[in-house]
């Protein structure tokens, strides 16, 4: 490769990132795979997710699975940071209401 080559993948992340889109992109991934991601359980309580300045907002309807959620944030967090791939880490908490 010469020295103007570059990587799709690069170029696509530069670009969000130039245009402070990078939460929007990420946060379409989550809204699109999170019944892969989560599994039916929780996709099927969950009513909405907004991601918002590394904050992932979760809206359930259970209070009982609301609970559960809330005590395994720490490995959410990471979890679905690794999820997202390439050493993103777009969550930094999350708030369940």
């Amino acid at each position: 490769m010469d020295r103007n080559s570059f990587k799709l993948g690069d170029g696509i992340g530069a670009f969000l990132k130039g245009h402070h889109l990078e939460e929007r992109f990420f946060e379409a991934i989550l809204k699109s795979d999170w019944r892969i991601i989560m599994g039916d359980k929780i996709a099927d309580k969950t009513n909405d997710l907004r991601l918002d300045k590394g904050c992932l907002i979760l809206y359930i309807s259970s209070a009982p699975l609301r609970q559960q959620l809330r005590m395994k944030q720490s490995k959410m967090i990471h979890y679905l940071n690794q999820k997202m791939g390439r050493g993103q880490k777009p969550i930094r908490q999350v708030l369940i209401r």
